[in-house]
């Protein structure tokens, strides 16, 4: 075996595991960032060479998106949302997930005719169940439906009966949003007390979630 055709290995070796290990160290220190709410760090990582070198836009982008939404900064949620959009090239596997965040972001600011919009996206996706939820979502908070009371009783007596109902918090929040689309529905109904028994149990189990002022809303109303 020769000196050239040993360095040639080693060459292609290198060449092969060092992206793999940029990339492993990248995703650490974005996670890090991230972990530790340092938003600053965490753009300049996603803006660098590596990171740009290691990750295809989406993922970047993404990354970006989920900042903000922790940040809770409306105004670059809705830029990103625009730019990703707009800009990049998705195959309909990536577009798919980025239509159902975009969707209850714009149900729950009220922006109704863009959550039309990202509900048409998903109408073809294979978790038909996930769809038909949006569905009801949208009938009932941009539609002002009053049509799905028994169902979503249903599906809230279904969830309480869960061993961890209450201490799983994404089953607790879950609880709370089950409780919110059925106070809507009863005042829809123009029945105050039913409403506001539920909205009240609700606001409970939604605090520091984007539902939290709406349902402060509706019972301030």
């Amino acid at each position: 075996m020769t000196v050239v055709f040993i360095i040639v290995i080693i060459a292609i070796g290198i060449l092969w595991i060092f992206p793999k290990f940029m990339k492993q160290r990248i995703y650490k220190k974005m996670t890090d960032a991230l972990s530790h709410k340092e938003y600053d760090r965490l753009d300049e990582i996603l803006d660098s060479f590596w990171c740009t070198f290691s990750y295809k836009p989406y993922n970047r982008e993404f990354m970006r998106l989920t900042s903000y939404t922790m940040q809770g900064d409306r105004k670059k949620i809705e830029e990103q949302y625009a730019t990703m959009f707009q800009k990049l090239r998705m195959s309909k596997k990536q577009k798919l997930p980025l239509a159902k965040h975009a969707f209850y972001f714009y149900l729950e600011t009220s922006q109704f005719e863009k959550a039309h919009e990202m509900l048409s996206v998903c109408k073809d996706d294979p978790n038909t169940n996930e769809y038909h939820v949006m569905q009801i979502m949208y009938d009932i908070l941009a539609d002002k439906k009053s049509n799905h009371i028994q169902e979503i009783k249903k599906s809230l007596d279904q969830l309480k009966s869960q061993k961890d109902a209450y201490t799983k918090e994404a089953n607790r929040v879950r609880i709370g949003v089950y409780e919110y689309l059925l106070g809507l529905q009863y005042h829809y109904l123009h029945n105050v007390k039913t409403s506001q028994s539920y909205l009240k149990a609700a606001l409970k189990k939604c605090r520091h979630t984007p539902y939290e002022p709406l349902i402060q809303e509706m019972l301030q109303s």
